[in-house]
């Protein structure tokens, strides 16, 4: 399939945050418009009123799933059936700054990588994580395991996604692509720079939107889980940067908590 050459679908999602018109805001005002908007709500708990005018003027189109709610997962399927080069993802808690996405462009072209607005490094257990954004500077574009909040990358590598069925639906989708991403690709993930001075560029601005009674790391058994994708990964080839730098080498001890880090 021959995709529109640097053009961007934006993906957004609906659940139960009701900050849609805001982030739909922020979208409309980027530097690099997008080609098209995909709105996908998972079940209807909250309502979506767009304006005709603003459909038309930006191609928005709205997808939902009024019954069930397929969770963290689906979005990353819909990349699937768009045609433009690009495709960005965005989480419901997210705004972007007018000049997010030609960062990403500017980065995914530099490193032919996925970009995010924060990113996650893996510790020796598999488990733990140290990262960087989340409304805060990054001096340099970092390279880091994993990122999300967004995650902006070439529309064909979403088969990569789909290449090994997720071992659970309950969270990890952004560990799971990454990993995906560099087992079958060697596709690199990257944090843009995002200084004080260039607030314009930065992919969030309001990282507390995250931390309601929604947030998906509040849930029981969340790390756990993570923590059993990381080593499905590992086991799979997934090469974190640090047991890359470091030499390590993952065992089950280690998880267990019987060893340091």
């Amino acid at each position: 399939m021959d995709y529109i050459k640097d053009e961007i679908t934006v993906i957004l999602t609906v659940w139960k945050r009701s900050h849609l018109l805001k982030q739909l805001g922020m979208i409309k005002s980027q530097t690099k418009r997008p080609h098209q908007i995909w709105i996908y709500q998972n079940e209807s708990h909250v309502d979506i009123d767009i304006s005709r005018e603003d459909k038309e003027k930006y191609n928005i189109s709205i997808i939902q799933s009024n019954d069930i709610n397929f969770k963290f997962h689906a979005r990353f399927a819909l990349p699937l059936l768009c045609d433009t080069e690009y495709v960005a993802i965005f989480d419901d808690d997210t705004m972007p700054q007018k000049k997010w996405l030609q960062n990403c462009l500017r980065v995914s072209k530099k490193y032919n990588c996925i970009v995010g607005a924060n990113g996650r490094s893996m510790e020796k257990n598999l488990l733990d994580t140290t990262g960087i954004g989340d409304s805060k500077e990054v001096m340099r574009d970092t390279l880091v395991d994993f990122v999300g909040h967004c995650w902006f990358f070439k529309t064909d590598w979403c088969k990569y996604m789909w290449m090994d069925r997720p071992i659970t639906w309950e969270n990890g989708e952004d560990i799971h692509f990454a990993a995906a991403c560099q087992v079958y690709a060697d596709i690199p993930c990257y944090v843009p720079r995002m200084r004080k001075e260039e607030r314009d560029y930065w992919g969030d601005s309001q990282s507390h939107l995250g931390r309601d009674e929604h947030a998906s790391y509040k849930r029981k058994g969340h790390n756990e889980q993570r923590g059993e994708i990381a080593k499905y990964w590992y086991n799979k080839g997934w090469k974190p940067l640090r047991f890359s730098l470091y030499g390590w080498d993952y065992t089950e001890e280690i998880v267990d908590g019987s060893d340091d880090k």
